[in-house]
This record gives C-alpha cells, sequence and structure tokens, in this order.
C-alpha cells in the first residue's frame, strides 16, 4: 500500500493495519456536512432516499498515515445507509482519527 511513500527518519508517518480491525466510525465527524437549509425544510423524499451522515456504525480499519499537519488519518471501509435504510453505499476513505472509536491499543503509531 505505502511502496511509493518511504519512511524517512525517526516520525512513524504510516502504518498497515493486519488484519483489518473493527472499530466504529463517527460519521458525522469522519464526513462533515454543512446543510444550507435546516432539517425540516428538506423535503420527505429526500431525508428518507438521502444519505444518513448521522450516528455510528461498524467499519474496518486498515492503515494509518499522517497528514502532513500532524493529524492522523485512518484508512476505513464502511457502509451508509439511506435514512430509510432500504439501500446502502460502501465506502472505502481516509477519516480522521478523531472519527474513529476502537478498542484495545490500534491507534495511530506512537499513541498508544
Amino acid at each position: 500500500m505505502f511502496e511509493h511513500w518511504p519512511e524517512r527518519g525517526e516520525q512513524a508517518l504510516h502504518r498497515v493495519v493486519v488484519p483489518p480491525m473493527p472499530v466504529q466510525v463517527d460519521v458525522a465527524a469522519a464526513i462533515p456536512t454543512h446543510p444550507q437549509i435546516g432539517r425540516d425544510a428538506v423535503a420527505g423524499g429526500i431525508r428518507s432516499g438521502g444519505l444518513d451522515m448521522t450516528g455510528r456504525i461498524p467499519g474496518r480499519l486498515h492503515a494509518w498515515a499522517r497528514a502532513g499537519d500532524g493529524t492522523w488519518l485512518g484508512l476505513v471501509e464502511f457502509e451508509l445507509t439511506t435514512g430509510n435504510r432500504r439501500s446502502r453505499l460502501p465506502v472505502t476513505q481516509w477519516c480522521p482519527a478523531h472519527a474513529l472509536i476502537m478498542r484495545g491499543g490500534s491507534g495511530p503509531p506512537g499513541t498508544g
């Protein structure tokens, strides 16, 4: 995964998590949205058929990488569902560490 990003120096910059670790994803923290209108002004069909961007959902952590500002990011695989729970969208993306809830010492390198 990181073959084009070699480690340099003593500071850890990335780590693959083997095997992938179960985590909970705080969706609002992982993918912040900024609604332009209040929830009550959104049509019912959009609320039920649009992606639910709230709550915590299960995911699988595959790797850690450090951003240039020092923030740790976790590569997480999870599924978003629609408001009515009838449809789902698989997602794999980098999420800030504060959006991930995990058990045990599998936090970012050097933190646990």
